[in-house]
């Protein structure tokens, strides 16, 4: 098996990462319970709220569902445009092995092989393939970018890694 292909990271896709960790962590759910809670309470209570009360609910309304995106989108504008890593396309080889994840802004030296074993998990979705080192940490690769590939690579992540660790495969 020899697979390879480049894909170059976007703040956009940074961001709709970001999103997806941020909100299927626990902190994530309770944030959007805790401003369900606030929307339900400042509809049932609007009128015998006192204005200072308005003004904090409409505050913390705002703070859980536009201040977490906002920021979120921000720090993925500033860490794309700001690190050497996203300036180029990565390139990906599949092999027996693992992947080989290379760099043009980094010397051979630096370039990352990822054991099978070491993968932590894979998932698929619509957008994104995310091949995750650890609980946070993930090589998001844009399915639009390895349309022509996808298909060869798929099946080797499903050849070299553990089924429990795969998300969104067709087994």
């Amino acid at each position: 098996m020899d697979i390879q292909f480049e894909a170059k990271i976007s703040a956009k896709d940074l961001y709709r990462f970001n999103m997806r960790n941020a909100y299927t962590s626990v902190q994530g759910i309770l944030s959007i319970i805790c401003a369900a809670l606030v929307a339900f309470v400042f509809i049932w209570k609007f009128d015998k709220l006192s204005a200072p009360y308005l003004v904090l609910f409409v505050i913390l309304f705002v703070l859980f569902l536009v201040y977490i995106p906002a920021s979120l989108w921000m720090k993925s504008k500033q860490v794309v445009k700001k690190s050497d890593v996203f300036k180029e396309p990565l390139g990906y080889s599949f092999s027996e092995e693992g992947i080989l994840i290379t760099s043009p802004t980094v010397s051979d030296d630096e370039n990352v092989v990822l054991p099978w074993e070491d993968i932590f998990k894979v998932i698929k979705n619509k957008n994104y393939i995310l091949i995750y080192t650890n609980r946070i940490s993930a090589y998001i690769i844009p399915r639009e970018q390895i349309a022509d590939k996808e298909e060869e690579i798929s099946k080797a992540l499903l050849d070299k890694v553990e089924d429990f660790k795969l998300k969104g495969f067709n087994k």
